[in-house]
């Protein structure tokens, strides 16, 4: 079976792994996704029998991370 790749060509992460990704827990990185209207890019059976496992693409966390840094930086005085 071949794992599902995003944009960029790297597998697509759990939400688990991305909100470790961004140094937070997975409850919080939903909310961030969800203000910046990033989605999952796919899913994949839960082992446990339970609702489906979001799939994210770390290009689009990429991208999401890099404009509200650009954002910031324009909104500082200096």
């Amino acid at each position: 079976m071949r794992q599902p790749t995003g944009r960029d060509g790297r597998p697509l992460v759990t939400t688990g792994q991305a909100a470790y990704s961004l140094g937070m827990q997975a409850k919080q990185f939903r909310g961030w996704a969800r203000r910046r209207a990033l989605t999952p890019a796919g899913s994949r059976p839960n082992p446990s029998r339970g609702q489906a496992l979001a799939l994210w693409d770390l290009a689009d966390i990429a991208d999401a991370v890099s404009s509200a840094s650009a954002r910031q930086r324009l909104s500082t005085p200096g």
